[in-house]
């Protein structure tokens, strides 16, 4: 493939609007584009939620929150296309797989646009390669810079947290009970998507009973309002050893809880990402067709899937994957982790 030049003064990198998880994944790709390029002006375009979410990153020198209400319309995408032509981006790197991410950039004359071949956009990029869908979707982001000769080796996402957002949370879980020293499980017993993505919510307070009684565990149940409950149910199969706040606390505040724990254990979904991202281990428990491109191998990260004997993407199917992974396979994964040596919390994710 043809290079680019990379004396671009400003770059913009487009994320899927839609989901907490697609904006997390993106951050190893703003690491290694900031590592290459330190004195470029990153903007990143993503989703409301964006810049709270990313409070901190040092890969990014803007955020843009974009909506994904194009009936708030016709003129909101005109606005943003004017924006992105005012503000002189000469490169675009489009980690959103969108037709419309593509339409955007190529309307706004941003004159490299770096993407993957998808929804029939190729005409509309200047730098296009195929998307692995057998792949993990934060290394097929990484290709698109590795496809271009730009050093861009393997990374887990990150995100930050201050100190002070972690006292206050540290203050929220004393006032449940929660000693600074007792072990902290955290889990996330629902998810967007429930009926693919859920494992059983009674089976989540079976574990946490289970975490209780072999490490003397306390259990974090969190979540949205729309899983709130998920996590009732959760709790109440866990009895005493839960702390249910599932639908009670900001983003931020989900964020600093999350940094306190030792282990996650959580469906398919952004809060598992935020694990992965901010220190703790993690089981992550997954349908078969998310698996392979949002889970994690890594020694500190367990994806535990069950695979149809014939390949179906039949959502009955993938329903029926989630209801064969058992509490004890859970166990097995969260003892594991539990029984290496602690992982400290990661310094420079301290803002």
């Amino acid at each position: 493939m043809k290079g680019i030049s990379f004396a671009a003064e400003r770059i913009v990198v487009l994320t899927k609007p839609g989901y907490l998880g697609d904006t997390i994944v993106a951050t190893p790709f703003l690491r290694r584009l900031h590592e290459a390029l330190p004195s470029s002006h990153i903007v990143l375009l993503g989703g409301p939620a964006a810049p709270v979410l990313l409070r901190g990153c040092p890969y990014v020198a803007e955020i843009w929150p974009q909506y994904t209400d194009l009936g708030r319309s016709l003129r909101s995408e005109v606005e943003l296309i004017r924006r992105l032509r005012r503000t002189g981006f000469q490169v675009a790197f489009l980690l959103d797989r969108s037709f419309r991410s593509a339409a955007l950039c190529a309307l706004a004359g941003i004159p490299v646009r770096v993407g993957h071949a998808t929804e029939h956009r190729g005409a509309m990029l200047t730098h296009s390669i195929p998307y692995d869908w057998s792949r993990p979707d934060r290394e097929c982001a990484l290709e698109l810079l590795r496809s271009l000769g730009v050093p861009a080796p393997t990374a887990l996402p990150e995100l930050w947290v201050s100190e002070e957002e972690r006292s206050a949370a540290r203050a929220l879980l004393n006032g449940h009970g929660v000693g600074a020293e007792e072990l902290l499980v955290g889990m996330q017993p629902g998810a967007n998507d429930a009926p693919v993505r859920a494992w059983p919510a009674e089976r989540f307070g079976e574990v946490a009973q289970r975490l209780a009684r072999s490490f003397g565990a306390r259990t974090l149940l969190l979540g949205n309002r729309e899983e709130a409950p998920a996590a009732a149910t959760a709790a109440q199969h866990a009895g005493t050893h839960a702390i249910n706040l599932a639908g009670q606390t900001d983003l931020r505040m989900a964020l600093a809880l999350i940094s306190l724990c030792t282990l996650w254990i959580g469906n398919d979904g952004g809060l598992l990402h935020a694990a992965v991202a901010l220190g703790p281990r993690t089981v992550g428990i997954f349908g078969p067709t998310k698996a392979m491109r949002w889970g994690y191998d890594h020694p500190y990260h367990r994806t535990l899937v069950h695979f149809p004997a014939v390949p179906s993407a039949d959502a009955a199917t993938v329903r029926r994957c989630l209801d064969t992974i058992t509490v004890d396979e859970v166990m097995e994964a969260a003892s594991q982790l539990l029984h290496e040596d602690p992982q400290v919390f990661h310094a420079d994710r301290v803002i």
